[in-house]
């Protein structure tokens, strides 16, 4: 059987690897970029159960932590280098509300615990003084390699990636499935331009991380987020959360706009740090915020909607493509 899939990222990778798992499965891969250069590969790989402001624990979770771990193996086996670091994660409570909802955070998972100023002083001097919850289970992902390993793994078993767009599903006819996992793209597609998908633009910024300070030992996360990069040579600082945007390329002006008056409660110095790099991307939304999984025609699929919960979600949600679609 040959399967068409659109997309090369989170989704378009994990569907490809869970389709090559089974007998007489031919996969080609199309995509106008290359592997790892669109909104996934640029994605900060903040990997938690727990996304959202109040930090409630997400719809089906655990299962999509399980599933994306499992897929983090099977990169990091085909690279041969680790792709996903176990470091936790630092939810500093800087609002009243905050305080509320991450001490019952705090209360309900065992994977979470509260950390007072001082506690969170011993570790991360260079932060404002404040008490907040740590989070065990979060994992931060090198999602550049993360999905240059998933490609390397899907090749070894026979996948083809032809770097081209495809206008139309009447390009594709010759193929016996097609699965489409572009994103915010999708409707580019006339076949699907009823979908209802919602775009939202993210961008995201990078910093030379100065000699003088200690680097982070883990992410740090208010109502901005703060990491270091994989080489531990610069921090990323993120998100924004445009729906109002006239196109995908990166502007540094909106972005620090948005994201440093979010950053700056509880790391004041990233005034005095040197802007490296600001990047952009497209987030697929749905209405129910709920990844969208739908039978197009009698041999095509569509999985997209993840939003900001592309890392949680993908794996799993391919698994259950694949499961309806060749089940």
């Amino acid at each position: 059987m040959k399967i068409a899939i659109l997309g090369a990222g989170f989704c378009g990778m994990a569907v490809a690897w869970n389709l090559l798992q089974l007998t007489e499965i031919e996969v080609t891969i199309f995509d106008p970029k290359a592997i790892a250069k669109g909104t996934s590969g640029i994605a900060a790989g903040l990997l938690h159960p727990y996304v959202g402001a109040h930090s409630k624990i997400n719809w089906k979770a655990i299962e999509g932590m399980g599933a994306t771990c499992k897929l983090l193996r099977v990169a990091e086996q085909a690279l041969g280098k680790t792709v996903a670091f176990s470091e936790g994660m630092l939810r500093l409570a800087l609002t009243d509300l905050q305080q509320k909802d991450f001490n019952i955070c705090a209360n309900l998972h065992n994977d979470i615990h509260w950390r007072t100023e001082i506690e969170c002083q011993r570790t991360t001097p260079h932060i404002i003084p404040a008490s907040g919850i740590f989070i065990d289970s979060a994992i931060t992902v090198d999602c550049e390699s993360y999905l240059q390993g998933l490609w390397k793994a899907c090749s070894s078993q026979g996948a083809i990636f032809e770097q081209r767009a495809i206008a139309s599903l009447n390009e594709l006819q010759h193929f016996d499935r097609v699965v489409i996992c572009m994103g915010a793209n999708t409707t580019d597609l006339p076949e699907l331009k009823h979908l209802p998908i919602k775009s939202t633009k993210g961008q995201i910024l990078e910093f030379l991380w100065p000699n003088n300070l200690i680097t982070l030992p883990y992410p740090i996360n208010s109502h901005a987020y703060l990491l270091m990069n994989p080489q531990k040579t610069s921090c990323i600082a993120g998100a924004t959360y445009e729906k109002q945007f006239t196109n995908e390329t990166a502007d540094i002006d909106i972005a620090k706009q948005e994201i440093l008056p979010k950053v700056r409660p509880f790391f004041p110095q990233i005034d005095e740090l040197t802007l490296v790099s600001c990047r952009a991307g497209i987030r697929a939304g749905t209405p129910d915020r709920k990844p969208l999984i739908a039978q197009i025609t009698d041999k095509c699929w569509v999985l997209t909607g993840m939003g900001s919960k592309g890392l949680l979600y993908h794996a799993l949600f391919a698994e259950e493509l694949v499961d309806k679609a060749l089940g």
